[in-house]
């Protein structure tokens, strides 16, 4: 990429991020926070493997999906939250366990808002405002 190529990448970059919003009903910053899940499409999670999602700076995102970690990236914005491509490890687990692991996986691609429910839970939504996982904040 020529020096003018990163020039334009980044300040298209500074643009788009100035222009982006918190949509209402969300926390004010996702960066920093952790969750784990307590059900996942309609199912409790396990807690003994959980699955769970940190936000880190500059829209990285990773955890555990039960059984592998992965990392992926992640815009919010008024149109709501997205997650980009999944890149997780590669290990295999119990049945149960994988299990888990491919409905938090599916529910990730799925996402497409959150907002928080009158606990304190995170709420990820599907296109339809559907909820397919409800997570809560994970203690240092």
């Amino acid at each position: 990429m020529t020096r003018t190529h990163c020039a334009f990448a980044i300040l298209l970059t500074l643009i788009l991020a100035a222009c982006s919003t918190t949509p209402a009903g969300t926390p004010e910053r996702l960066e920093g926070t952790a969750w784990r899940a307590t059900a996942i499409d309609r199912q409790p999670a396990l807690a003994s493997n959980p699955s769970t999602l940190r936000f880190f700076d500059r829209q990285l995102a990773g955890g555990s999906l039960a059984c592998n970690a992965y990392s992926t990236t992640y815009f919010a914005d008024a149109s709501g939250l997205r997650f980009g491509f999944l890149a997780p490890t590669r290990e295999t687990c119990s049945a149960a366990v994988m299990e888990q692991e491919a409905r938090f996986s599916a529910v990730l691609t799925a996402t497409r808002g959150l907002r928080l429910d009158d606990q304190g839970g995170l709420l990820l939504l599907d296109a339809e405002g559907s909820t397919r996982a409800r997570l809560v904040p994970m203690t240092p």
